[in-house]
């Protein structure tokens, strides 16, 4: 009995140490343009990017055995992408991929041509596409969201969750050096009721600062700082940000794992309004539903009781435990003025945790419950007015939240001129006349916005180096389909430019090409040429 245990421990063991093995990818050596955690302005990276040598065409292998449950492609997003589930409960995602094997892309181009549509997305059963570790699934490529040949891989759990394959131990790059500190921020509020942060320094190589900083008697910090590998030049994610004032923790945020719908909170992390790379703010939102990994005094406010000199200590550390810091003199000192309010505009208080309202004659702003972050102030005014003679029904109106983030659009509804006969065509827009929504309730956030009506379909020409380009002055292209002798061939629409796909199956000789264009209004243009295959 007591050997059926052993031979029953040895073979659960045997059997996990065989789930948690994985292997590489792609045969490059182990360099990343990109880690998880990363901060995306609008979402953390949820996975690795793969350096590949800056070319396309390298094969992909499953990192462990399993089938392939789905495959997407998208002129967005990870663009031929491809998700494999495994026994252990996991599921491995590749993205960006330049095409997929044999078998999968044949029955990718049958959904396409059946739905008439590039943009597809098929879900497989566990016997249709198994895979064994190491089998080919695909070939590296730039398609998607991709600003140059690499290979997005992520692996979720059992809930769908992105896991940090290298905090793990499953990949194990060499790594000895700290991150890097870059820029550190200070922000003061002003004294409304509902009050403002605004920047009072921008310290740039902050480690070189030798002279003191004067900061008001509350303040908040904010950190620019990426991490760094050996053997790549990827600026990569930090784990853990830490502010000290006198060698007194007031701050302290730790990554772990982040699931796609935590991500949005990313938002109320970082400081809004600067440009570059983001910012993780000290001071904590009232609706950072990411406050769980963070660790504060004072709600992560610098505050200075003296005029004495005080220590601040940044630090920034990856996921090795490579630390960096950066010390920096403060001291409460002189006087801070915060930017005047423009009288020109009607100011609003919103909480964050109530529905809120702008409700003037002829414009209607509505921002439902825990939309907002924090209590903030809205500016808001009557910019111009209507013009209909330039394409303009309604008066401009301009609603600005001072940067401030929003976790869902505001409902916008503006009385307008628009003649009955021309409604279908109307629709809610910004300077320049893009489309920012639907004319009897858009949803947007903070901008300035007017009723428009477009009457005409998009452009369609061809360019000297005979790229098909379509483009809309107005409301914006919305689909684009190509037809060869009249029937519907396969193409994507990218950038403004239409690139005519699958040409193997086209007969040698000169066919006749219709491109149809349709706005997002539903205008409709077509565009006929003959083209030599």
């Amino acid at each position: 009995m007591k050997g059926l245990l052993i031979a029953a421990i040895l073979l659960v063991s045997t059997t996990l140490t065989a789930q948690e093995k994985v292997i590489r990818p792609i045969d490059v050596p182990m360099s990343f343009s990109g880690s998880y955690g990363e901060l995306r302005h609008d979402h953390f990276h949820g996975g690795l990017d793969w350096r590949v040598g800056g070319k396309t065409g390298d094969p992909i292998h499953s990192i462990k055995s399993g089938f392939v449950k789905q495959v997407t492609v998208s002129p967005w997003g990870y663009g031929n992408g491809i998700y494999v589930q495994h026994p252990d409960g996991t599921m491995s995602v590749y993205g960006h991929m330049s095409a997929f094997t044999s078998d999968i892309a044949a029955r990718i181009r049958e959904e396409q041509y059946s739905r008439e549509s590039y943009s597809v997305s098929l879900q497989f059963s566990e016997d249709e596409f198994p895979v064994e570790q190491g089998d080919i699934i695909g070939y590296v490529g730039n398609t998607g969201s991709s600003a140059g040949p690499h290979l997005h891989m992520e692996v979720r759990n059992s809930e769908g969750v992105p896991m940090n394959y290298i905090a793990l131990g499953y990949y194990k790059p060499q790594d000895n050096l700290c991150p890097t500190i870059r820029r550190v921020a200070f922000y003061a509020y002003d004294t409304l009721a509902v009050p403002r942060p605004y920047r009072i320094h921008m310290i740039q190589n902050p480690s070189a600062r030798k002279e003191p900083i004067n900061l008001p008697s509350e303040s908040y910090v904010a950190i620019d700082a990426v991490d760094l590998q050996d053997g790549t030049t990827g600026k990569l994610a930090v784990e853990q940000y830490s502010v000290f004032l006198d060698e007194q923790r007031i701050f302290n945020f730790t990554l772990g794992d982040i699931g796609f719908e935590e991500g949005r909170y990313i938002k109320s992390l970082v400081q809004h309004g600067e440009r570059g790379a983001d910012m993780i703010k000290s001071v904590v939102d009232p609706a950072n539903m990411l406050s769980y990994k963070t660790d504060t005094l004072c709600g992560g406010l610098i505050r200075l009781s003296d005029d004495s000199l005080h220590t601040l200590r940044v630090e920034a550390t990856d996921e090795h435990g490579n630390c960096s810091a950066v010390r920096l003199k403060v001291r409460r000192r002189g006087s801070f003025n915060a930017p005047a309010q423009d009288t020109a505009f009607n100011t609003s208080n919103f909480f964050w945790y109530l529905p809120n309202f702008i409700n003037t004659e002829g414009m209607t702003f509505t921002l439902p419950p825990a939309s907002l972050f924090d209590n903030i102030r809205v500016d808001w005014k009557k910019a111009g007015e209507a013009d209909p003679e330039n394409g303009i029904y309604s008066p401009v109106w301009k609603i600005y939240g001072g940067n401030a983030p929003l976790q869902r659009s505001g409902l916008l509804k503006i009385d307008h001129t628009v003649p009955p006969e021309k409604i279908g065509k109307a629709y809610v827009a910004v300077p320049g006349f893009g489309y920012a929504g639907q004319v009897d309730c858009a949803k947007v956030g903070w901008g300035t916005y007017f009723v428009a009506v477009d009457e005409q379909g998009p452009e369609i020409r061809t360019d000297r180096a005979g790229n098909i380009r379509v483009r809309d002055a107005k409301s914006g292209v919305a689909e684009a389909r190509v037809l060869i002798d009249g029937k519907w061939h396969l193409s994507m629409f990218k950038r403004g430019i239409v690139r005519i796909l699958d040409r193997q199956t086209i007969s040698k000789g000169t066919h006749g090409v219709v491109v149809e264009a349709t706005d997002i209004v539903g205008n409709v243009s077509k565009y006929e040429i003959k083209m030599k295959f």
